[in-house]
């Protein structure tokens, strides 16, 4: 008989979680979860922004090699207004490459790349990629420092 009366006693003392308990430590997991979501979220938009970045320099220093390996007196040198190509990359993206080379002197030109992505409207882009190199001729000139 004690043993019986001992068990109830237990069984008055334990208290589980309240239904409002519950739901409010779902409510708190959920607002946690979520905020995960959107680092994730944040994360992916800043990696394929980062990446798409990276690729437009790759073209942009492929297309700056064609213009290094030329001679100086090459016609593909000679300045001219900007002109404007679209190029594939390897992994099948399209970008759209405007060149300008312009005589800054008669033995030195400067020349200026800009590649931007074309993207889907859907995607995060960060801008065209800019690089500009300046190429002279080797004659030896006079000294003119002071």
């Amino acid at each position: 008989m004690e043993a019986s009366v001992t068990s109830r006693k237990k069984r008055q003392q334990e208290k589980g979680f309240t239904l409002i308990e519950t739901a409010a430590a779902l409510l708190v997991m959920m607002i946690g979860g979520l905020g995960i979501c959107a680092v994730f979220a944040y994360a992916i938009k800043n990696n394929t922004g980062s990446r798409d970045r990276a690729l437009a320099l790759a073209v942009a220093q492929q297309q700056m090699e064609r213009y290094r390996q030329m001679k100086f007196i090459d016609p593909g040198l000679t300045a001219h207004a900007p002109t404007t190509e679209t190029v594939t990359s390897a992994d099948s993206r399209t970008y759209t490459v405007r060149t300008t080379i312009t005589d800054t002197t008669t033995t030195m030109k400067t020349i200026k790349i800009e590649v931007t992505p074309q993207l889907s409207p859907g995607l995060y882009g960060l801008g065209t990629v800019e690089i500009s190199v300046q190429r002279s001729t080797f004659e030896l000139g006079i000294y003119q420092g002071a």
